[in-house]
């Protein structure tokens, strides 16, 4: 199949916007399912782990393709729970396009926020989809600007929905002018029709501004437009496809994707408006050297963006860039300079396999036969080696301690965990103080799954302490430090010295710059310091845990000739950051997170009053049909078993969100509880 006839799209949404409801839907209407599961039966094709079943929420991102209009289209259907981010985010790491899905009650909420900058981060081209538009209280414009604001996006509207007596019952294309009708209950069949006389002033008001969007694009037919020549169909789609593929804006539909209503529609979009692997920017290498551009003539390159253990072995998926490979040939793991073997190649169907023999430039597969590769690794042609950019895994928010019930587990625990944590790049595995093993992950839920896993797909009973907050260090004050280490007894003698200064920095990261000139310090050097500074960084010196929002500048320092080595010169650096660290009045740093509770209005007080008692600050207040939703920052710490205490307040009526925002300084008297609890 041609490059220009493949989409490879990902499904993202906050949680229980539909999603995964919706990709039922375009495998049921482009034949790809001829029986269609329900997420709250339990019997969705992408939903197929126990523990989505069971919950009825998407943990792992699960790849299908489909055939429309004689397009292949690869869709991943990805999470939308903030715990499960990391699915989101590799998932946009090789995917050209997205629909990004909306609740039409509830409109842009806080992962909604995540996913999109997400998409921004990654270049992803996009549409959007107002979807549940069969609910009481749907505002299709409501959404509309909400985008326009909240994300801010310049939103083009394409459809239009169509009430009668409050039920939706159709959809106005404004590319068309047309009206579709849906005539049957099951959304297979619509007719196309004139726009009713209540819908055309607002029709022709929404294509007026549609036709003045489009026509930027183009002067030949801006000014032809501006002459009174009317605008083609074809010129519009592909106006909008050019648009989309630009960034200049976002076209915005909608649906009803339970109801059946709109699904064709979409599949008309994804084909029409999102690019194919050709029409998008090639990838670039990590040195900036290179752009891969999608080419099946060229050398292999391809990216293993996630790795799954099943009883039959490891499934390393990845996105092929350029070139082709055929089953049992050999590539070089650019990463870790390791040569692979392909046993089998897979397409994916969710957890259904197909076999194929041969893959080229736009294909998502999976390969069995990777013994070095884990996520985020380069796969290459061995003549043209290349390293594409990483997939940058969020740092972890809260901690447990796992350990078997029986010892004779001990040794399988370690081998379940280790599969497990090299699964997804959002965990940690890590040994405590006491020389406890470790878990952390992304919130409750995400660790909640974890020991699930190791129980029902492992086989193995644990024991697991009560969740703990991964709180961070950092300094607050400029220290400078001269650190010699040398070392003269017991064999080959060791001698660095380093002269640098560590200084704070805003968020929780690690910046390292060298500023030597001239020999001091030989450059093959520089890079062990850099690295004895970040082995030293994950212990801090209040509480061990790990340490950042700080910049490390080596000033100058010495070598020997002799007894100087990049050992010599990282256990400097380790060592000068434990002595800056005393030196810099180091505090400890909490998570703090985004909240957004949906309450009704007789409730609002009490929410308010609970959340000040969380150390909680309140940002925004504002009307959402006949509730109220409140946006709050609230530490992590106060936030544990939040969802028990905000039913019994609301008699169960409200509900809540929370994502991960940012890191701050724990205040003094809570920082002391926490040390002297440790």
């Amino acid at each position: 199949m041609k490059l220009q006839k493949l989409r490879n799209i990902g499904i993202i949404a906050h949680v229980d916007a539909g999603k995964t409801t919706l990709t039922e839907r375009l495998l049921h209407f482009t034949g790809a399912l001829h029986s269609m599961g329900e997420v709250h039966h339990g019997g969705t094709v992408t939903d197929h782990m126990v523990q989505e079943r069971q919950r009825g929420i998407t943990i792992a991102s699960a790849a299908v393709t489909v055939g429309w209009r004689d397009h292949r289209i690869n869709i991943i259907d990805t999470p939308g729970h903030i715990d499960f981010n990391i699915e989101v985010n590799r998932s946009l790491r090789v995917l050209d396009g997205a629909v990004v899905v909306f609740d039409s009650v509830a409109g842009v909420e806080p992962q909604s926020e995540t996913n999109w900058r997400l998409a921004d981060q990654y270049g992803v081209p996009r549409i959007c989809l107002v979807n549940k538009m069969d609910r009481i209280g749907a505002d299709y414009l409501r959404v509309v600007n909400m985008i326009r604001e909240r994300l801010g996006a310049r939103p083009l509207v394409v459809h239009l929905p169509v009430f009668v007596e409050e039920i939706y019952v159709g959809l106005i294309d404004l590319t068309t002018m047309t009206l579709h009708r849906w005539n049957t209950d099951d959304g297979w069949k619509y007719s196309s029709e004139d726009i009713t006389p209540e819908y055309q002033e607002q029709a022709a008001h929404y294509r007026a501004q549609l036709e003045e969007t489009l026509v930027e694009l183009d002067d030949e037919l801006l000014e032809g437009w501006l002459n009174g020549a009317a605008l083609q169909t074809d010129d519009l789609r592909r106006l909008i496809r050019q648009g989309v593929v630009s960034g200049a804006f976002v076209p915005v539909l909608c649906a009803s994707a339970f109801k059946n209503k709109g699904v064709q529609m979409v599949l008309d979009a994804v084909v029409d408006y999102l690019p194919s692997p050709q029409d998008v920017k090639g990838v670039e290498t990590v040195d900036g050297a290179q752009v891969v551009e999608a080419d099946i003539e060229g050398a292999f390159a391809a990216l293993a963006f996630k790795v799954v253990n099943d009883k039959h072995g490891a499934l390393t998926y990845a996105r092929v860039y350029r070139g082709s490979l055929a089953a049992g040939s050999r590539v070089l793991n650019a990463n870790v300079g390791q040569y692979e073997r392909i046993g089998r190649i897979y397409e994916m169907h969710a957890d259904r396999k197909v076999a194929r023999d041969r893959i080229g430039a736009g294909d998502i597969v999976s390969l069995v036969g990777m013994k070095h590769t884990q996520t985020g690794d380069t796969l290459c042609a061995p003549e043209a080696p290349l390293v594409l950019e990483r997939i940058n895994a969020p740092e972890p928010v809260m901690d447990i301690v796992i350990e078997p019930k029986s010892r004779q587990d001990q040794d399988r625990l370690g081998e379940a965990l280790r599969a497990i944590v090299g699964e997804d790049p959002s965990l940690r595995l890590s040994t405590g103080a006491a020389g406890e093993t470790l878990v952390s992950g992304m919130g409750e839920l995400h660790l909640e799954i974890v020991v699930d896993r190791l129980q029902t797909d492992y086989d193995i009973a644990v024991a697991i302490g009560r969740p703990q907050v991964a709180y961070r260090e950092t300094i607050t004050q400029l220290a400078a430090v001269d650190y010699v280490y040398k070392k003269q007894k017991g064999g080959p003698g060791q001698f660095a010295e380093v002269r640098m200064h560590f200084e704070p920095i805003a968020g929780d990261g690690i910046e390292f710059e060298s500023q030597i000139v001239g020999a001091a310090i030989p450059r093959e050097y520089v890079p062990a310091v850099e690295d004895g500074v970040r082995q030293a960084a994950r212990s801090g010196i209040l509480g061990g845990y790990p340490s950042g929002g700080f910049k490390a500048v080596l000033l100058d320092g010495s070598y020997h000739a002799q007894d100087s080595s990049q050992l010599a010169f990282s256990v400097a650096g380790r060592e000068a950051f434990k002595e800056a660290m005393s030196q810099a009045a180091p505090r400890l740093l909490e998570p703090v997170m985004a909240v957004e509770i949906v309450t009704p209005r007789d409730h609002v007080g009490d929410c308010i009053g609970d959340l000040m008692r969380r150390r909680g600050s309140i940002l925004v207040q504002a009307d959402r049909g006949d509730a109220c939703v409140i946006n709050a920052e609230a530490p992590l710490a106060e936030m544990f078993g939040y969802i028990g205490d905000l039913r019994t307040m609301t008699a169960g009526r409200a509900s809540f969100s929370m994502t991960f925002s940012h890191y701050a300084e724990t205040p003094q008297g809570v920082a002391d509880s926490v040390l002297n609890a440790d």
